[in-house]
Parts: structure tokens; C-alpha cells; sequence
């Protein structure tokens, strides 16, 4: 299996770089560096593209000094679909990418957003470098937020969880953020909720999630938290990761039909405004049709090899 770093050559791709060379090295894993140049190529490469490939190149050979299995592409295109078909051919099982988009509030939909739903591995979108660095030297556990539901995709999530793991310890703060009516109507309570049933409500749920948690690797600490909910989930649980210090957040994601339904998800709101990396464990693949529009560019085309010194 293979790790893909998406890179513009910013201060935040760097810090994904460091990041996705960090992991591909505890694990002895390939490392993809691919740059992804808007619109399609025309006629013979020209200046621009020369330009990338030589920086593409230059920052795989210093990781490959480091002892590292690294190759580089060159893809054109919408960056969604040219890093969907790219990590398909490679049979990537993580997407590692800075945060060169982040503003707040955007009512569009950023780069960062149409990745997230283009692609169909668990994604990391980089913040900052620092607690990555310090995780891989083994100075300390990576704090994580997991943001538990229902859900199959939360589910996927808890199951990411675990292969996370095998890069370094984690220490784990599962949150879930529910309401004690919904709870109740959702198990079948045909009466009025009283006031004491919120308790054993949240002793029930409390046991679930701890259940479900029980069999992760020896490496990961973890503990429950349940949060009644008061209004956006997304914002709730970025006060919680940012009152507990969390490194990163993850979370699950459902396949989102449609753009006003992209925008108001609670991954959205996360990817717009969190102060700390973000992961995100898609439900499902791509639908066939997306993969379909996909440019055409292949891995084993495009894939340029190392150069020889001269």
C-alpha cells in the first residue's frame, strides 16, 4: 500500500510533506509526491511544467537521501478527479495534503472540500507539522479526537482508528454529541422522555461506544465523552477539540448528493474553521460515474522516474 502527499510547494505543503514522509517511513511505506496543475495539457510540456518537475524531483531527492521510497507525477486537471484516479492506480490507502485553503465561513466550496468527497481514501488535511514531528520521534502520544455517531461511517472511522495506530500511540478522546429526545425516539420510546431517562440514556450510549472501542491496538489510550447537543455539531465539536488540545480530529464522512448538502455538513464546517488537522474516513468509494469523468491521466504514464546524477 502506498501513501500520496499532494504538494503546491507552500509553507502548508511542506508541513504535509514532512507529515506524509513521517508516516511513509515508521512504515516502511512508498511515498507518492504528485502535483496537480489546473486545465489539460496542451501539445509538449512548456515551462510551467518543467518548472514543477524540477521541483518535484528535487524535494523527492532529498527523501529518498533520507532512505525513503518516493516517486513523483505531474497530473493536469480538477484536483479532485486527477488525485481520485491517481491513488486508485496506486492503490493508495491515505491522501496527505496541506491546508491551502482555509478561510472561514467560505459558502463555497474550497479545494480542500472537493477533495474530500473526490477521493475515495481517508484523508489528512495538515495544519501544522510540530505535533506530527514530535509523535514520530516518540516524544509523546498523537491527541486525537474521534467523533462517534450511529453511523456505518462512523463505524469506518473508529476501524481507521486502529491502522492509525501502527504509525505511533495515540491518545484517544471519543466524542459523541447527541440529543436526549432524538436518542429516545430512535430507540422506540412511544411515551414522553422523562427527566430520568436522559441518565440511563447516556449510561446506554456510554456503554455502546465503550464496547465498540474495546479491542484497539495496546498503543492507543482512549476515553468517552458524551456532549448533549446544542445546535451545530460541527462548531460544538471544534470547542471541544480546541478546550481538550486535541493535534487532530477525525471523522467519518456520508456521500453527500449535491452541493447546498456538501456545504451545510458538519465535515465542512470542520474543514473550514479547525485549527488542528483534520482527518476524514470516507463511507463509501466514489460512485462509478464520478471515477468515470475522472482524467484519463494514468499513475504508470505519468510516473517520472529518478534522475541520475550527472
Amino acid at each position: 500500500m502506498t501513501i500520496v502527499c499532494a504538494t503546491h510547494f507552500t509553507a502548508s505543503s511542506t508541513d504535509a510533506v514532512a507529515v506524509a514522509a513521517h508516516l511513509a517511513r515508521r512504515t516502511a511505506q512508498p511515498l507518492w509526491l504528485v502535483c496537480v496543475l489546473p486545465g489539460l495539457p496542451l501539445g509538449p510540456s512548456g515551462p510551467r511544467e518543467k518548472t514543477v518537475s524540477d521541483a518535484l524531483h528535487l524535494e523527492a531527492g532529498v527523501l529518498r537521501e533520507q532512505g525513503l521510497e518516493v516517486e513523483v507525477a505531474l497530473l493536469h486537471g480538477k484536483v479532485e478527479r486527477a488525485l481520485g484516479r491517481l491513488c486508485a492506480d496506486v492503490r493508495a490507502q491515505l491522501l496527505v495534503i496541506g491546508d491551502t485553503s482555509h478561510t472561514k465561513n467560505s459558502l463555497f466550496a474550497t479545494p480542500v472540500d472537493r477533495i474530500a468527497y473526490g477521493v475515495a481514501v481517508p484523508l489528512i488535511v495538515v495544519r501544522s507539522k510540530k505535533p506530527f514531528e514530535a509523535w514520530a520521534k516518540g516524544e509523546r502520544p498523537l491527541e486525537v479526537l474521534l467523533a462517534i455517531d450511529h453511523t456505518w461511517s462512523s463505524a469506518l472511522a473508529r476501524e481507521w482508528l486502529g491502522g492509525l495506530a501502527a504509525y505511533g500511540p495515540l491518545n484517544v478522546l471519543a466524542t459523541h454529541v447527541w440529543s436526549p429526545a432524538d436518542e429516545h425516539s430512535r430507540r422506540g420510546g412511544d411515551k414522553p422522555m422523562l427527566d430520568s431517562d436522559e441518565a440511563s440514556l447516556a449510561e446506554v450510549l456510554t456503554h455502546d461506544a465503550t464496547a465498540a472501542l474495546v479491542g484497539l491496538p495496546p498503543n492507543v489510550t482512549w476515553r468517552v465523552q458524551l456532549e448533549i447537543g446544542r445546535g451545530n455539531i460541527g462548531e460544538q465539536l471544534l470547542t471541544i477539540a480546541a478546550r481538550e488540545r486535541v493535534d487532530m480530529m477525525i471523522l467519518g464522512t456520508h456521500p453527500q448528493k449535491g452541493l447546498l448538502a456538501r456545504l451545510t455538513s458538519v465535515s465542512h464546517e470542520v474543514l473550514q474553521n479547525a485549527l488542528m488537522s483534520v482527518a476524514l474516513v470516507p463511507g463509501e468509494g466514489v460512485p462509478a460515474e464520478a471515477m468515470a469523468r475522472a482524467t484519463p491521466s494514468s499513475a504508470r504514464g505519468l510516473k517520472e522516474r529518478p534522475r541520475r546524477s550527472r
